[in-house]
């Protein structure tokens, strides 16, 4: 029987870092609603990669997803970091300021109403 190569943890991740120093990391992929109603609330912050589908063949590949992070971030510098090194893809970041982030969402229109339970 022939051995099977063990190779390190491939995956495409991320990271973030927030003005105040925290940290979280999006550990897995979610395919549904987070969190769910019945949940209890997750210990902040919270990054979570939400995939929705890709392709790929020998030389290239493709992919498209979200991520969400939770709660809103502080004022200031937020990095977000990704990385994949199987496939050949450093360590990378990107600084974006946190108090846009929580101006943008000052101004969101809910676009359905609230669902109601039963009557």
């Amino acid at each position: 029987m022939q051995a099977i190569e063990r190779r390190p943890f491939s995956a495409l991740l991320f990271g973030v870092q927030l003005a105040d120093g925290t940290k979280a990391r999006a550990d897995s992929m979610l395919h549904s609603r987070y969190p769910p109603g019945t949940a209890k609330q997750p210990d902040p912050p919270i990054l979570i990669l939400q995939g929705n589908g890709g392709n790929g063949g020998d030389d290239e590949m493709a992919g498209k997803g979200s991520l969400w992070l939770w709660p809103l971030p502080p004022a200031g510098d937020l990095h977000l970091v990704a990385q994949w090194a199987e496939l050949g893809m450093p360590e990378t970041s990107v600084t974006i300021d946190g108090g846009r982030l929580r101006e943008a969402a000052a101004g969101v229109q809910k676009y359905w109403p609230a669902e109601r339970g039963p009557s």
